[in-house]
């Protein structure tokens, strides 16, 4: 009853989860006078933060943080700009294909939605769109970062499950992709009920230095998923020689 009462009043007040769990549970110590559990604490603790596979969840928003301020998301941007080119609507294709390129460096589609809203809206609303297109188009796109490598998602599972994360990683390729096509069908159907704006037009030189631009920032999605599936293939070569 005390310990069913701690957890309820602590979630009422709005703690945090951690706090209430541990509270609570000191309740139940406290109330039942089963002191050698509070021995148990630091070994939960300990083995709660000892996942070597969670630790790429903070290191995904570091590399987030650090491409942001550096400029990596205006490259990306621009790549986007030059694959589309003219294209009426293009700053909506770009949008999704921008996000499809910072999916697979992010992994976290809080993260993504909220650098890319700074980015594209601003720009779509003074292309002409709707600011409520631009915010709704944006969001849609942000959530294939759980889908596209690397995803945070996929390192959770991964650690929970006891599975691979680096075949997780490979095993999200396609089924992003598709997403993405899918994402750009639906934006083309739409433009022919509701002509977009016309896109700004780019010489052959103003693309290809956009692109360049944008290429070694390819690099970063490349070393990510290729450090977890290089040593699951290593692995598997050296245990069929054995």
């Amino acid at each position: 009853m005390i310990t069913g009462t701690a957890f309820a009043l602590l979630l009422f007040i709005g703690a945090p989860i951690g706090i209430v769990l541990a509270l609570s549970a000191t309740a139940y110590i406290v109330s039942t006078g089963n002191v050698s559990l509070l021995g148990s604490y630091s070994l939960q603790l300990f083995s709660g933060i000892n996942k070597y596979g969670l630790l790429a969840i903070p290191l995904f928003m570091i590399v987030g943080e650090i491409m942001n301020h550096g400029g990596i998301t205006r490259r990306l941007v621009g790549m986007a700009r030059a694959f589309v080119g003219t294209m009426r609507g293009g700053l909506v294709y770009i949008n999704v294909i921008a996000n499809m390129l910072m999916a697979s460096i992010l992994g976290s589609a809080t993260a993504q939605i909220a650098i890319m809203s700074k980015v594209m809206v601003p720009e779509m609303t003074r292309e002409g769109y709707s600011k409520q297109f631009a915010v709704a188009t944006t969001a849609a796109s942000g959530l294939l970062s759980p889908v596209i490598p690397p995803s945070m998602m996929f390192v959770v599972y991964g650690v929970l499950a006891q599975i691979s994360i680096g075949e997780l990683f490979i095993a999200g390729i396609i089924p992003g992709l598709m997403m993405g096509l899918g994402f750009i069908a639906i934006i083309f159907v739409m433009g022919l009920l509701r002509p977009y704006p016309e896109a700004k037009k780019l010489t052959g030189r103003e693309r290809l230095t956009l692109f360049k631009e944008g290429l070694i920032t390819l690099a970063i999605p490349v070393s990510i998923i290729g450090s977890h599936y290089c040593p699951v293939k290593l692995i598997r070569i050296s245990d069929k020689i054995l």
